[in-house]
């Protein structure tokens, strides 16, 4: 305990710093000594009782008996010492009950007051003595505020980063004492004390923020840091799970609040405390326990996720350091071929790269796109809100369609195709035909074009009829890795 001077006091006897005077230099017609005890007369020759009397500038109290007091308290207000002297400015630890007055540190002001139901500044310190003036320790609940003021040497307010033995089930009383540990448990939990000795922390059922060393935190009722998955937000506009009222504080260490930042995590906010803030929708986009996933934190701490008010590839997408990325609608990063079909019936189809990649979107020509066991080359946009989605129609000779190009059966040499009405007469490369000659499939002849349009001819290069789209082959259904209907 950081204190000046203690005075240690018992019921029969204490030990005090001696102040070096002796009752042989009181004057003759006041002070006098009976049977060992010292009485004080007046000039009467009466006996003085229930009184203070001088000497050498000390003060001393003479009885209802007309005893000096020693080793007690006076009108529950002041101390005097074995040597009967009023105390002053002085710590006063008892050991034992003394009139009325339970074992404990006690405190006495310049005028010898006690120091009774207040806090007050000792030596640079900050104490809290009760009704009784016994100094404060462990954990103080005061109306809304916590403080918590050490073991029973201690009794000063403590400030700053506080790990305290913290049992939920059981949690401490006021007064009651908790160990200080270097690392957060199950039953050890980090505080902050304020300057003052106030806990950071929240009104009844929400949580607190605070940013300490330009780091945020939050704090719940009790004031214990959260850490983990915690729900502090309102759900936005456009999230259909939940995840938007999350944000993710560091392990039971840590407390920081993810911002602008990536984190790859086994832990997710249904396996959070908080996990009825989330919705189940019982599919494998749903994180169970133990399986990694990345998140990305905006600057404000909330997980980027799917829009599910998303009408082009760019709403559907969040862009980190100047690339985009496809996160589902609980907010883990996604890979591979995957297919949005908006509230309107679009579909946009992004690449984001293989199984274990970065994630990062594709634009512009991409080969070796696998897909269900089987490889294909892909047509991005490179520009536009749409900027990512897989392009369909024709782009450099070539046909495309949700992205991926379209070729001839093997062996066909050509086949029509009809895209959005359009047909298109293409070779075994996927290279659209349109040079107006005839052309052979299978060393027959079949096909002619002719001012931009596509005839059936016979083996004598007769036209029997424009190819329509019934004519043409279907288109078949693309396979993708996962597709979102935000519908």
């Amino acid at each position: 305990m950081k204190i000046s001077t203690r005075i240690w006091a018992g019921l029969a006897a204490a030990a005090v710093m001696s102040l070096g005077m002796s009752f042989a230099s009181f004057a003759a017609e006041g002070w006098t000594s009976e049977d060992g005890q010292w009485k004080y007369k007046d000039s009467n020759g009466n006996f003085v009782t229930n009184a203070w009397k001088t000497s050498g500038g000390e003060y001393f109290y003479l009885d209802s008996n007309g005893v000096m007091a020693v080793n007690h308290f006076i009108d529950d207000t002041y101390y005097v010492n074995e040597r009967g002297a009023r105390v002053t400015n002085s710590w006063i630890h008892l050991t034992e009950t003394l009139d009325g007055k339970e074992p404990g540190w006690y405190f006495v002001n310049s005028s010898g007051k006690l120091v009774e139901d207040k806090w007050e500044t000792i030596n640079n310190l900050r104490y809290c003595f009760d009704e009784e003036g016994r100094m404060r320790t462990g954990w103080y609940f005061d109306d809304d505020d916590i403080y918590y003021l050490g073991s029973e040497d201690q009794g000063y307010v403590k400030t700053g980063w506080r790990c305290l033995a913290w049992d939920e089930e059981d949690e401490p009383e006021e007064g009651d004492v908790s160990e200080n540990y270097s690392s957060a448990g199950d039953d050890t939990k980090w505080f902050y004390f304020r300057d003052n000795g106030k806990a950071e922390r929240a009104d009844s059922g929400e949580y607190e923020t605070a940013v300490i060393n330009g780091n945020k935190y939050y704090f719940d009722e009790n004031g214990i840091m959260m850490s983990g998955w915690v729900a502090v937000n309102d759900q936005e506009s456009g999230d259909s799970t939940g995840i938007s009222k999350f944000v993710y504080l560091g392990d039971e260490n840590s407390g920081v609040m993810a911002k602008s930042k990536w984190l790859e995590l086994d832990e997710h906010p249904g396996d959070s405390d908080d996990s009825e803030e989330i919705t189940d929708d019982d599919s494998e986009d749903f994180p169970e326990e133990g399986d990694s996933r990345w998140y990305y934190f905006e600057s404000d701490g909330t997980p980027a996720y799917l829009d599910s008010g998303a009408k082009t590839m760019s709403a559907a997408t969040t862009k980190v350091n100047g690339s985009s990325y496809f996160f589902n609608q609980y907010g883990c990063m996604q890979t591979g071929l995957l297919k949005i079909t908006t509230s309107e019936g679009k579909g946009l189809v992004g690449y984001f790269g293989d199984l274990d990649s970065n994630g990062r979107m594709y634009t512009g020509k991409k080969s070796g796109v696998h897909v269900d066991g089987d490889t294909y080359t892909y047509y991005f946009a490179e520009s536009g809100s749409n900027k990512g989605a897989g392009y369909s129609g024709e782009k450099d000779d070539y046909l495309y369609y949700e992205g991926r190009q379209i070729e001839a059966d093997d062996g066909s040499d050509y086949q029509v195709y009809a895209i959005d009405g359009k047909l298109y007469l293409i070779s075994e490369s996927g290279k659209v035909q349109t040079k107006s000659k005839t052309y052979k499939v299978d060393g027959d002849y079949t096909y002619e074009i002719s001012g931009g349009k596509l005839y059936w001819i016979n083996d004598d290069e007769e036209r029997q009829g424009e190819v329509t789209a019934d004519d043409a082959e279907h288109i078949s259904e693309v396979e993708y890795d996962k597709e979102y209907d935000l519908g």
